[in-house]
């Protein structure tokens, strides 16, 4: 298991390692088809919007949908553990 957490809203723009996490577990799940980057840009907001369609956290419309914030942040750390 990965030593990361989120404890911070992620969103375009946002760089940093748990930004290469955020990306990496993206991967994992299929929603991101690049190398990690650590920076949070379109093609990881892309992925950000798929992976909370998939979870049922947020759809198009929603306040936060493409932006990493608690609910996100709660999904993503729980499949960390």
């Amino acid at each position: 298991p990965s030593t990361t957490t989120f404890s911070r809203s992620l969103g375009a723009g946002s760089k940093g390692t748990d930004v290469t996490a955020l990306q990496n577990l993206l991967k994992n799940e299929g929603l991101l088809n690049v190398s990690a980057t650590g920076y949070f840009g379109a093609l990881t907001e892309s992925a950000v919007k798929a992976f909370q369609g998939k979870y049922n956290i947020a759809k198009p419309g929603d306040a936060g949908h493409g932006f990493v914030g608690p609910k996100t942040r709660a999904k993503l750390n729980g499949l960390m553990q």
